[in-house]
């Protein structure tokens, strides 16, 4: 088996799409969230979802909405996915915290061994391992993408899905 983990925000959609395409285009859209995915960047991740078999695990906090895999099937997203667990830690003082993104895809693997994964994302709240093997950095607006990324590259791009295709399919000889 082998796992995408997908953000949504700054990966399904940006910064861009939202400056530049929406305004021009919004009286298609029937409903609010179709606006919320940007079209080109559903088409590469369903291509990194054919090129390598892997499957989709949502770690975004979009997870969490009852209504994710309706939104999906409506955009042409594979609803048959997974999601990261919800890991909190309580102190000795009841203090809640959340963990890392990084530490939520740990303990999905626990459970889920798998042969390969890839991490779409555009924070890097993950661990040196993650960030160095499976990786994939999906730059959100204009000026992260002037600072880490090629500037007006924002989203999941053709470059970055060529990544993930990469990592997903890397043989561990």
């Amino acid at each position: 088996m082998k796992y995408l983990f997908l953000d949504i925000d700054g990966v399904l959609n940006h910064e861009d799409w939202y400056v530049n395409m929406v305004p021009k285009i919004s009286s298609v859209f029937e409903y609010w969230w179709e606006e919320c995915f940007d079209p080109r960047c559903i088409k590469r991740l369903n291509t990194i979802l054919d090129e390598t078999g892997a499957k989709i695990v949502v770690s975004s906090s979009w997870r969490i909405d009852k209504n994710l895999k309706k939104y999906f099937d409506w955009v042409g997203i594979p609803t048959d996915f997974e999601v990261t667990p919800n890991v909190i830690h309580q102190n000795e003082n009841g203090d809640i915290s959340w963990p890392d993104r990084g530490e939520e895809i740990e303990a999905f693997l626990k459970d889920h061994p798998c042969e390969q994964y890839v991490i779409l994302d555009d924070d890097k709240d993950f661990t040196e391992d993650q960030l160095k093997n499976h990786f994939v950095h999906c730059c959100c607006d204009f000026v992260q993408a002037f600072q880490e990324c090629h500037p007006g590259e924002t989203g999941l791009t053709d470059l970055k899905m060529k990544e993930a295709i990469n990592i997903l399919n890397k043989t561990n000889n």
